[in-house]
């Protein structure tokens, strides 16, 4: 990717030939980008459609007088002489802004666009980003970057392929007792591999400091505090083990050295792995 100053973003431009422009669609730019700390485009208009899909972190768009922030799965629209602005929401150098984007053009244009429901006035989408619609945009990216003789119709198909799979219904959205559900049975699973909260916060689709904020008013404990809780109380039962060394217990626990598994352990405890192993009743200081 080129570093563009405030993001770093692969951009590829196509030009439609005089068959793509007597149908009725036609790209004319696509690309991804990794946002920074200081991520923001506009205030400014463009001359065509532009979709924009939001595959991490959050951004926040600006048009005609609304202001409304969009996270990962979601998508907005871009229309032509339409002045917007958007902007990185909340930096998060662990799970930064992402996007791709599509721009387009043709006289049917408008009228596919405002088939899925997107307006001027409501230029966005929520929960549209499936694993199928995510292939098509890459398939797309791929055709545009590398045109090949006779590929233009294949673009022209993968085009109206993607309004298609934009027009089927929403998927479900979680309720607070599945997604945080879903959040437990994924930790209590996976907490041994060295899984963090910026997973976790993939896993449901929400930022970071969002889902952290939720599940701590729902558990009384941060995610990254119930983590520790597992890996520690793990720690204990293999510590009664002694065929398992501490650094193989620390490596088991996901740990990437004995340093940080004591560390932890210590500051969980009061105590040390191995001063516990060699104390004979056991009192911890939780």
């Amino acid at each position: 990717m080129k570093d563009y100053g405030h993001e770093f973003a692969d951009i590829f431009y196509y030009t439609p030939n005089e068959f793509e422009k007597l149908g009725g669609l036609w790209p004319l730019r696509t690309g991804h980008n990794i946002a920074k700390a200081n991520y923001s485009v506009g205030p400014r208009v463009i001359e065509c459609f532009s979709f924009h899909f939001v595959l991490n972190g959050t951004v926040t768009l600006s048009s005609l007088g609304e202001t409304i922030t969009l996270t990962k799965g979601s998508m907005f629209c871009l229309f032509p002489d339409v002045k917007h602005s958007y902007w990185v929401t909340q930096y998060d150098p662990d799970s930064p802004l992402q996007m791709h984007w599509l721009a387009f053009n043709g006289e049917q244009a408008e009228l596919l666009v405002k088939r899925l429901g997107i307006t001027e006035h409501r230029p966005y989408l929520r929960n549209r980003l499936t694993t199928e619609l995510t292939n098509q945009l890459k398939a797309c990216m791929e055709r545009m970057k590398t045109p090949q003789k006779d590929g233009d119709l294949q673009l022209q198909m993968k085009l109206y392929q993607l309004f298609e799979l934009l027009s089927r219904p929403l998927p479900e959205v979680l309720e607070d007792k599945d997604w945080l559900k879903a959040c437990l049975q994924y930790m209590e699973t996976h907490y041994a591999e060295g899984i963090t909260v910026t997973d976790i916060a993939q896993l449901t689709g929400m930022h970071r400091s969002h889902l952290s904020s939720r599940f701590k008013h729902s558990f009384g404990m941060s995610p990254r505090e119930y983590l520790i809780k597992l890996r520690m109380e793990r720690a204990e039962e293999m510590l009664h083990n002694r065929t398992l060394s501490i650094t193989e217990i620390s490596l088991s626990l996901g740990y990437s050295d004995l340093y940080t598994f004591s560390r932890a352990f210590s500051t969980y405890y009061g105590m040390s792995p191995s001063h516990y192993r060699s104390t004979p009743n056991k009192m911890l200081n939780r």
